[in-house]
């Protein structure tokens, strides 16, 4: 996750990273039984469009929130390739973030 910067001046990308984490936290148990190599998923929840890109581009799944002054746009990258842009509330970026995780390791991952 994003450490944060001057270009930030919310935490709203801190919570969310850490509502993901908790998320992945819950489900990899599940997960690891149902996929193999699961515990190999990288993700990353940047706080702006300056290095987040970059980092989500480097990740199996990334989000990049805008910053201070930016358009509430948040591109999401999976595996290197810009996929969607997600808009809404931060609950509903969230919800829709996790729904992408979810479907990429149902999508990603063989089943044992």
């Amino acid at each position: 996750a994003c450490p944060g910067c001057g270009r930030t001046t919310s935490t709203t990308f801190q919570e969310l990273a850490e509502r993901t984490q908790d998320y992945i936290r819950q489900r990899m148990p599940d997960w690891k039984r149902q996929y193999d190599g699961v515990e190999t998923l990288t993700l990353a929840v940047m706080g702006c469009v300056v290095n987040g890109p970059g980092e989500s581009k480097a990740a199996n799944i990334g989000i990049s929130l805008p910053g201070t002054g930016e358009a509430p746009n948040c591109p999401v990258f999976i595996d290197g390739k810009h996929h969607t842009t997600l808009r809404g509330t931060y609950d509903e970026l969230a919800v829709a973030f996790r729904e992408l995780v979810d479907e990429y390791v149902a999508t990603k991952y063989p089943r044992r």
